[in-house]
């Protein structure tokens, strides 16, 4: 059952609960959708105001930079999954860590990387989220998404989502709304997938701050575009056994020159991973970006390294 718009869409609605970081705005209007149904109706309705309109998936990753945003904010909600075979197909809003979950006990094997990491799996497809040498890109077998332009959904295959590094296709065009992800993983034993996940999970707890964060700030830096920037100091690390998975940490060069601790507001570099900043209660969006950019100005000076931010700013 689809629910008449005019229960969907709210007025101006803080968004702080909304976020893993807990740093918000208010938006001018705002609907939570638990379905394409309702997903295509709401930004109908938008179109037909001519409103803009920005999405918000599992709240992570991501910084709200204005106190009011214009236009609709839509929060990819509930969740709804199926498994056939070795495919699990699900509904954009279905939270990541569940669909690993899910997928370990039907003996499934490809997300135990993602346990422990919050957030959608629309928003990990979009943002080509990932951990441990592994990311969605590897998973994805079809994507669909509502093409606002075009006004139906549209299916795409892996190859058609344009995946790289926290990239695809659906970041460069904003007309392309996640709706559901199909997944091809592969058969394996349970109790030896939920195993590995319960490792993930384990590691994850123990190195990621406890305070609100939006996850890592910054891209770790692949290894072949930091020999062009600073061939020196990317052979020392390679040296030194520093680079894992072809990248090379943006947390240990953070913390290399000392920013763990740093505070600026409420915000504060964490002592726990240098490439987190935390909420200490009441941050706002201005003392996170001062430590962003003080970071990447300090980095570049220090080492002739160009950090990029794998948080997205919301609402810009």
């Amino acid at each position: 059952m689809i629910m008449p718009v005019e229960k969907i869409i709210k007025k101006n609605i803080d968004l702080t609960p909304y976020t893993t970081w807990r740093i918000g705005g208010r938006a001018e209007f705002f609907a939570v959708v638990n379905n394409a149904r309702e997903l295509i109706v709401a930004v109908n309705w938008a179109k037909a105001k001519k409103l803009p309109v920005n999405v918000l998936a599992g709240g992570s990753n991501l910084l709200i930079v204005n106190q009011k945003i214009k236009g609709l904010v839509i929060k990819i909600s509930g969740q709804d999954y199926s498994i056939e075979k070795n495919y699990l197909t699900c509904w954009g809003g279905t939270g990541l860590t569940k669909l690993a979950q899910v997928a370990a006990q039907a003996g499934l094997s490809g997300l135990e990387w993602a346990c422990g990491i919050p957030g959608s799996v629309g928003g990990a497809v979009r943002g080509n989220a990932g951990a441990y040498g592994s990311d969605m890109a590897g998973a994805v077998a079809e994507v669909t998404a509502y093409d606002s332009a075009k006004g139906r959904l549209i299916k795409l295959n892996q190859r058609a989502c344009g995946f790289a590094y926290r990239d695809s296709v659906f970041k460069t065009n904003n007309n392309l709304l996640i709706a559901g992800v199909k997944l091809k993983l592969a058969k394996g034993e349970p109790g030896r997938i939920k195993k590995i996940g319960e490792k993930y999970f384990r590691h994850r707890l123990k190195s990621k701050p406890k305070q609100p964060s939006a996850g890592c700030v910054f891209k770790n830096l692949p290894y072949q575009k930091a020999v062009k920037q600073n061939q020196r100091l990317a052979e020392a690390l390679a040296a030194q056994g520093l680079v894992r998975h072809g990248k090379i940490a943006a947390g240990y060069l953070i913390d290399r020159l000392g920013f763990k601790g740093l505070a600026k507001g409420g915000a504060k570099v964490s002592r726990r991973h240098a490439n987190f900043i935390i909420n200490t209660g009441q941050a706002q969006a201005k003392d996170v970006i001062y430590l962003v950019n003080l970071i990447k100005k300090k980095i570049k000076r220090e080492y002739k390294i160009k950090l990029e931010e794998e948080i997205q700013y919301f609402g810009t």
